[in-house]
């Protein structure tokens, strides 16, 4: 599954910023505060992740998401993503480039940053 992930956006026009929502004060590539990753997720078009924390902090930021559970048939991100109503959610059984694709032009559409936003005044 990681390679059909992290394989998929070398073909896209992006810049792909990799981001860990792990803290550190020691570690340069690492946010130190909370405050310091919202601030870069809310700078982003985009956020694909498969992390819990990715997907509820990037909607947090009022940043489209798409959330990846790489649990077969779906865990813990894709219960929060349906709690949230979020639906631009994948699991590692559904993973494919052409559902990729399709959440990314949901994604960055109006339709995509408007759902997003209603997530950032919550």
């Amino acid at each position: 599954m990681n390679a059909r992930l992290t394989d998929w956006p070398a073909a896209k026009d992006c810049a792909r910023v990799p981001a860990e929502t792990r803290l550190a004060t020691d570690d340069w590539r690492l946010c130190a505060t909370g405050e310091q990753f919202l601030a870069l997720v809310s700078r982003l078009d985009l956020v694909v992740t498969t992390r819990l924390h990715g997907l509820v902090l990037a909607l947090r930021a009022g940043t489209p998401v798409i959330a990846v559970d790489p649990v077969t048939g779906g865990a813990k991100v894709s219960a929060q993503a349906r709690a949230q109503g979020w639906p631009a959610l994948l699991t590692a059984d559904t993973l494919t480039p052409q559902l990729l694709d399709y959440w990314w032009a949901w994604s960055v559409s109006e339709t995509g940053r408007t759902a997003a936003g209603h997530y950032a005044t919550r």
